[in-house]
């Protein structure tokens, strides 16, 4: 286990310290006029070292330039938030398409031709076509802006409800394109799982024992895929927050494009760190729990 640890910890240092040195690229070597102060690439990191983000372009002259890591910090939260959501509807109307391919032949060929269209989808035009239809044209639920949990001077609404109500559509839009996935790679696992149960039964495992493992090794499975496509949602969603009006870090990523470099380099940082630790902390679990997932 010390030694998996180990070699995995250096080896998602190693990606972070690519996609670092991607931000910084993208941010302040790409664009061919400058955008804000360059720290140059050793002062960058080594910002970073220090916990330090830097302050983002002053809005107005003579007013204080506000910190980069509080305006990611905040985006970050609204990003978690949405891919939550976003979560727990792909993977309910994913296993819903699983449990449909299983248990009812008759409509194994229905579940599957939805499932494929639904992974056809681009998460971009299906949240185009939901804001325009159902927002837009028929006014059911709320197409735009942000309500956070707790009141705030920076929105007018807050509330349980509303935070529900503005991000329900963008995470229904990015949802069903890994609803489509998820209900394949479940309805396999079942199967799958299905038959290691019985072959344990003919090896005289007890039968509670043979469902406790093939339940255990097929969810660790399937949370290391979530972990997985935690980093494409990320990238997915970033469009959506610009069609919705989330200020998630995809949004402030493409805001600042057109004038605050040091935002957004700050902003890929965090989206970076992000996803590289979900996807250790995911795998030092399940390698915990489950000795076969230590491999390489």
């Amino acid at each position: 286990m010390r030694r998996y640890l180990l070699v995995r910890a250096a080896w998602q240092a190693g990606v972070l310290f690519g996609f670092v040195s991607l931000a910084y690229v993208v941010a302040f070597v790409v664009p061919e006029t400058h955008l804000g102060h360059d720290p140059g690439y050793g002062g960058f990191l080594g910002d970073l070292a220090r916990g330090s983000l830097g302050r983002s372009d002053a809005p107005q002259p003579g007013v204080a330039a506000p910190s980069i890591r509080s305006l990611v910090w905040d985006a970050s939260w609204v990003t978690l938030s949405f891919l939550f959501l976003t979560g727990v509807f792909a993977v309910g109307l994913g296993a819903l398409f699983a449990f449909a391919t299983v248990r009812s032949p008759r409509w194994r060929s229905v579940v599957r031709g939805v499932g494929m269209i639904f992974v056809s989808l681009l998460p971009l035009w299906t949240g185009l076509y939901l804001v325009l239809y159902l927002g837009a044209d028929w006014h059911i639920v709320r197409t735009g802006g942000y309500c956070p949990l707790r009141a705030s001077p920076e929105y007018d609404c807050h509330g349980l409800g509303p935070w529900l109500a503005s991000l329900l559509l963008p995470a229904i839009a990015l949802g069903i394109y890994f609803a489509g996935i998820y209900g394949r790679w479940l309805a396999a696992a079942f199967r799958k799982g299905a038959e290691e149960y019985r072959r344990d039964l003919e090896d005289g495992r007890d039968a509670a024992e043979a469902r406790r493992a093939a339940r255990r090794r097929h969810g660790l499975a399937f949370v290391k895929q979530l972990s997985r496509d935690f980093a494409f949602a990320i990238g997915f969603g970033a469009f959506l927050e610009a069609v919705f009006g989330l200020p998630g870090l995809g949004r402030t990523v493409i805001s600042a494009a057109h004038g605050d470099a040091p935002l957004m380099a700050g902003a890929l940082v965090a989206a970076s760190v992000l996803a590289a630790g979900v996807t250790f902390l995911v795998d030092v679990v399940c390698a915990a729990r489950d000795p076969s997932f230590r491999r390489f």
